[in-house]
């Protein structure tokens, strides 16, 4: 039995080193992190006989000569000469490709994204993302703002960071009131059109894009965002909440649906009923999941699609996020073959518990669900091409299984497999985000006046789709990451994922952010 001697050295022990957890935790959260000592060249280039892929016209243009001058294509021509270009910075591209600069269309930023997330961006030849988070009417300790956004934009157009382009800014998800934390203002919980006037009158001041709507809105809400919306000239994007039917979505002129369910559910014989179920979100399981894939209306679908391609509307299924779901039975996260770039908190606090609920997404037979959804996700896709409905890659960047930048392409290669031609496929991740962005004038294809948003590969990605995989060297606004940077930056990411320093000051934003506290609790 302990004596009152040992029970006091004990507690005295024991407080000892909760003070100096709290201490470290302290001293690793306001220590600035190290940023990536890759320097870009900043030199005026010319690349000499390189095969442009010209991404509009799904072809290659062979043996080019590229002139890159203050961060613009300046020519493309196969009879500049070298000799000509004197002071630019001479680039051998003879057998290889210049693509234009990769795009992810649904990612979430957070304010560490500059070590973890951004030097991957680059390093896989991501240059442009659009964000789909944003924040309320505070800063917030975890998720990136506008601001930040805005700031990491400028800091690596100018060179003096690592960072893709954020061309368009996003609210915080409006999920109907229940995201909002204590201590907001009351207007966020939508409980009035009055409350969504103010709400979008708020964003547009912060010089915010678009609202972007979650699954829990009620379809009341919803017309009072879309209405507030319109009359500001602000747009709407994201889910497409359960009780609202896709028709509704279409008539709000939603610029954007993400995620692969989107069909899925309206295609579903007896979505009506689910709609009107209290809460459909808790309906939602494995036997509600079999029963969806049982029960598809074909004519049903056939005429939501041509509706869809009748309309400006997008469709971001991000494919990855559902691969995982169907892959997870099988998989062994610690042999992941790129799990070296995730932060060991994420991997354990999030990924492997994520994993795990998937797994057991067993229907009452005891049948493994998330491969069959994910096979008639598939059949969507084809069916989505053939009625030339605008698909754009997105991949829920921070998701499960989700990797900054090498998700995109994997993301290609999902819709390739899919049955989207490849050509199209490529599209999906360069021009067309570009056009929809209202970008395409500066970016998004390999064209003189464009920015120098551009990737140099190895072998011809319209050939194979894997093949833009193959990065030898990335431009970013004409500033250039050879083999070696981008190396460089592979490695950074891999050495910040594992450090005490890192782990410790993201848990301690995490636990700081009310929304994150929020989100953790639901």
């Amino acid at each position: 039995m302990m004596t009152l001697k040992t029970l006091k050295k004990t507690a005295f022990l024991l407080l000892t080193v909760v003070v100096v957890m709290v201490l470290l935790a302290v001293y690793f959260y306001l220590m600035p992190l190290k940023t990536p000592a890759v320097k870009a060249v900043d030199n005026d280039l010319f690349i000499l006989n390189i095969h442009v892929v010209d991404v509009e016209n799904e072809r290659i243009r062979m043996n080019q000569n590229v002139v890159i001058t203050a961060g613009l294509i300046e020519h493309i021509d196969a009879a500049l000469r070298p000799q000509d270009f004197r002071a630019h910075q001479l680039i051998d591209g003879s057998e290889k490709y210049l693509m234009p600069g990769l795009w992810d269309m649904h990612t979430h930023s957070l304010k560490i994204s500059s070590y973890i997330h951004h030097p991957l961006f680059i390093r896989y030849g991501v240059t442009s993302v659009r964000d789909m988070s944003g924040c309320l009417d505070q800063d917030d300790s975890y998720w990136a703002c506008p601001d930040d956004r805005r700031r990491w934009s400028q800091q690596a157009a100018a060179g003096q960071g690592v960072s893709p382009a954020y061309h368009r800014q996003s609210s915080y998800q409006t999920n109907g009131g229940n995201e909002v934390p204590a201590g907001f203002t009351e207007y966020f919980h939508l409980k009035t059109s009055d409350d969504a006037e103010k709400m979008v009158d708020f964003y547009a001041q912060q010089g915010v894009d678009f609202i972007k709507t979650y699954s829990e809105l009620s379809t009341e809400q919803f017309s009072w965002l879309a209405k507030a919306s319109a009359e500001k000239g602000m747009q709407l994007a994201g889910h497409k909440p359960l009780k609202v039917s896709l028709k509704q979505a279409l008539d709000s002129d939603m610029t954007s649906l993400e995620h692969g369910r989107l069909f899925a559910f309206e295609c579903y014989q007896d979505i009506a009923a689910f709609r009107n179920l209290e809460d459909p979100i808790s309906a939602y399981n494995a036997d509600k999941i079999r029963d969806i894939i049982n029960h598809q209306d074909p004519q049903k679908c056939a005429q939501l699609m041509q509706t869809m391609a009748n309309s400006p509307t997008a469709w971001v299924p991000t494919l990855t996020t559902l691969k995982m779901s169907a892959q997870s039975s099988g998989i062994d996260l610690e042999n992941q073959a790129h799990l070296k770039y995730i932060p060991t908190l994420v991997k354990t606090l999030i990924w492997q518990p994520d994993l795990h609920r998937a797994s057991n997404g067993l229907d009452k037979q005891g049948r493994f669900v998330h491969q069959d959804y994910y096979e008639l996700i598939e059949t969507h896709i084809k069916q989505a091409r053939t009625n030339n409905i605008k698909i754009l890659v997105g991949t829920d960047n921070i998701d499960t299984l989700v990797y900054s930048g090498l998700s995109v392409h994997q993301e290609l290669q999902n819709l390739v497999d899919a049955g989207m031609p490849t050509a199209k496929a490529l599209k999906a991740a360069t021009l067309w985000p570009a056009q929809f962005s209202d970008v395409d004038a500066i970016t998004g294809s390999a064209e003189a006046g464009k920015r120098a948003d551009l990737v140099i590969l190895n072998d011809n990605p319209l050939e194979n789709i894997k093949n833009t995989q193959t990065i030898e060297a990335v431009l970013f606004n004409g500033h250039l990451y050879d083999h070696q940077a981008l190396m460089a930056l592979d490695h950074y990411t891999t050495e910040m994922a594992s450090s005490i320093h890192l782990n410790t000051k993201l848990l301690v934003q995490m636990l700081m952010s009310p929304l994150m506290r929020v989100q953790l609790a639901d």
